[in-house]
């Protein structure tokens, strides 16, 4: 197995940094954010955008389930959903990849019958070659432009790599 840094940590986090600085500029109106991340992948993402985020930020998590292994089961399941209620709040997902795009319209859906002021979504990677449905984020970190399975920052295989400070892509067949 082959690991190549495709991001390392300080792009990481200049980059998210940028994510913060757009996402506090358009939502300055006084109102909370409810970030809201979607575990497992997002969660050194998520810690390290709300710091980030100016203004008050209420955060929740939420648990979906589409993956077994390396590859996506096409049905997304609900682990465990908010605790906070998202009435008269901006919302802003926080999720780590979009791939097949079929989380992000999972949740778009999920929220939209729940009166928040707004619905948008952040994420980590965007890999707009395997979209599978009609999806897209609000604020990007990086994009991929060639097809690969990325590992680090909180992305996994199989459960692991989770704990690498960057963003690798991982080659299976070496």
């Amino acid at each position: 197995m082959k690991i190549k840094t495709l991001y390392d940590s300080s792009e990481v986090s200049a980059r998210i940094k940028e994510l913060g600085d757009k996402i506090s500029a358009k939502h300055n109106d006084g109102k909370p954010i409810l970030c809201v991340c979607v575990l497992r992948g997002a969660f050194m993402f998520f810690s390290e955008l709300v710091k980030h985020i100016k203004g008050e930020v209420i955060v929740d998590f939420i648990t979906l389930s589409s993956y077994e292994a390396t590859s996506s089961t096409g049905k997304i399941n609900l682990i465990s959903g908010l605790r906070e209620s998202i009435e008269d709040r901006h919302v802003l997902i926080i999720e780590d990849i979009i791939d097949s795009g079929r989380t992000i319209k999972f949740l778009r859906e999920y929220f939209a019958d729940k009166n928040a002021l707004s619905v948008e979504v952040a994420c980590l990677i965007d890999k707009p070659m395997t979209r599978q449905v009609e999806a897209a984020a609000d604020y990007i970190a990086f994009t991929l432009t060639t097809p690969a399975f990325i590992v680090g920052y909180g992305l996994d295989y199989d459960q692991r790599f989770r704990n690498l400070d960057g963003i690798m892509e991982i080659d299976l067949e070496q």
